[in-house]
């Protein structure tokens, strides 16, 4: 039977509709949700970097190195709490709940770095409070949750469709944020951060005023909820232990025993150390079935692949970043492109090749090939993408200027990547979870991210300025392309693993 239903809206009525462009209803909410995240997101990334390392007063004055290593170590640390954010979902909130109060915690973040400061540590403070807020992600995977649950495990064509339209509405986002943000971001940093929160903000609106009429009770109570009095006994356990871990932290900073780089190494350790914890915990629930545990196994080999290509992502945030500013040409006709707004020209691409996917997922043959290979065929174009990026850098001995043009041709191969890699991760997750353990699931292949972002750590540690990160650019080409080629050996095992 299944585990949700609805006196109004039945739960086979839900995953029957076609309300939306061939999909439920509900997958409209949550896309256009997708997309106010992305404009959030996109909107601080676009300027947060440059913030870190612009002088003050315009910025805040830390180093390029420090900059992108705590940019790094809030990525981390939010993939690991997305952990505490689906147990909350999945044991106390609910999933729409947790949406909506993850996006009040997330905007009140942003509008607390567009706040202007009056001095130099209050601005370093405002950006650190800011960053821990926005390591908090309360709504955990509840959005790739949700939107399993929409569909019937074998309805493998529509669900692949419905992951492909929210990396569509990513890429919309995209498109906006960066080009205005980014702009503006060149003059008034703050104006860029007040519009992040407006969009965090308009993601928990959507979900709190379309959620009964398209979900009925779908993702409205927690799926395995606490016993009564149970949540306030773990609730204090948790902030004691916390509240003991960033004393410890406070008293040795103080003490001068470890600094900024003391701390990244605590976060690394925790980017490994936590999903380690949470996989195995995950893997020996009592209440799998024999099918469940056959899963995992093809689970963990693409969850291999998914380091590597979250690791791509971490470069794109910041040592990309870094190398946009310090090292391409951006002066076209006269007028001075800011770094933030050069990535919109990832996010068009991407939007061009959005609809496409989508059409050959619903209604051509590619529905039928298999997962691994459109997975590992994604892996391979990240990998040329790196490539045509470390041509340059080697020919020039990462000395730069460098032509936007090779740019141009990274995000292209990028963008037709993330139609493959994205869409179909989230796909395959969800084909592959127990029913009582989607979210957790989701949140598990979200881990990829946090021990990235600890790898991540580790290289900016030897790869400080720009002249030295450029050459992450041809480590990262090969180990995707050795990435991919295991992938495609494996292929049909892991095909079989995971019927």
């Amino acid at each position: 039977m299944d585990r949700v239903e609805s006196k109004d809206m039945s739960l086979d009525t839900i995953r029957s509709d076609k309300g939306f462009f061939g999909h439920p209803k509900g997958i409209g909410a949550l896309a256009v949700g997708n997309f106010f995240n992305s404009a959030a997101w996109g909107a601080f990334y676009a300027i947060m970097i440059f913030y870190l390392y612009t002088p003050y007063t315009k910025g805040l004055g830390f180093s390029e190195g420090n900059a992108a290593q705590m940019i790094t170590a809030m990525a981390a640390c939010n993939s690991l709490f997305v952990i505490l954010g689906s147990w909350l979902a999945d044991r106390v909130l609910g999933m729409r709940k947790a949406l909506i109060i993850g996006n009040i915690v997330k905007g009140s973040a942003f509008l607390l770095l567009a706040i202007p400061v009056a001095s130099l540590g209050q601005g370093r403070i405002f950006a650190i409070v800011a960053l821990f807020l926005l390591s908090l992600p309360i709504m955990g995977a509840s959005n790739a949750s949700l939107t399993g649950q929409l569909y019937r495990k074998t309805d493998n064509g529509r669900r692949d469709a419905a992951f492909t339209i929210h990396q569509f509405m990513n890429t919309v986002a995209g498109v906006i944020t960066p080009v205005i943000v980014g702009q503006i971001g060149m003059s008034n940093y703050h104006i860029g951060f007040g519009i992040a929160a407006f969009f965090a903000f308009m993601y928990g609106a959507v979900i709190f005023f379309t959620q009964h009429k398209f979900f009925g009770t779908l993702g409205a109570k927690p799926v395995s909820p606490l016993e009564k009095g149970q949540f306030k006994k773990i609730f204090s356990i948790f902030l004691a232990i916390l509240v003991v871990i960033l004393g410890i932290i406070a008293i040795l900073i103080v003490a001068k025993v470890i600094a900024l780089k003391g701390v990244l190494n605590i976060i690394t350790s925790a980017t490994f150390i936590i999903p380690i914890i949470f996989l195995t915990s995950l893997f020996r629930k009592k209440d799998l079935t024999d099918a469940d545990r056959r899963h995992m196994k093809p689970f963990m080999k693409l969850f291999s692949a998914q380091v590597v290509m979250a690791l791509c992502g971490t470069m794109l945030t910041s040592a990309i970043a870094i190398f946009i500013d310090r090292k391409v040409e951006r002066n076209m006709f006269g007028f001075e492109i800011a770094p933030g707004s050069i990535p919109t020209i990832y996010t068009v691409l991407g939007l061009i090749a959005g609809p496409i996917f989508v059409y050959l997922y619903t209604k051509t043959k590619a529905k039928d090939v298999k997962i691994v290979n459109k997975y590992a065929i994604g892996v391979l174009l990240s990998g040329l993408g790196f490539a045509v990026l470390a041509i340059p850098i080697m020919l020039l001995h990462g000395s730069g200027p460098y032509s936007l043009l090779w740019l141009v041709f990274y995000y292209l191969f990028l963008a037709l990547s993330d139609q493959f890699i994205w869409p179909i991760g989230s796909s395959m997750v969800s084909k592959l979870s127990p029913e009582a353990y989607e979210t957790q699931m989701q949140t598990a292949w979200g881990q990829t991210a946090a021990i990235a972002n600890g790898i991540a750590l580790i290289l900016f540690n030897f790869f400080q300025t720009a002249d030295q990160q450029v050459y992450l650019f041809p480590i990262l080409a090969g180990v995707l392309v050795v990435t991919a080629a295991l992938l495609f050996a494996n292929s049909k095992k892991i095909d079989e693993e995971m019927m």
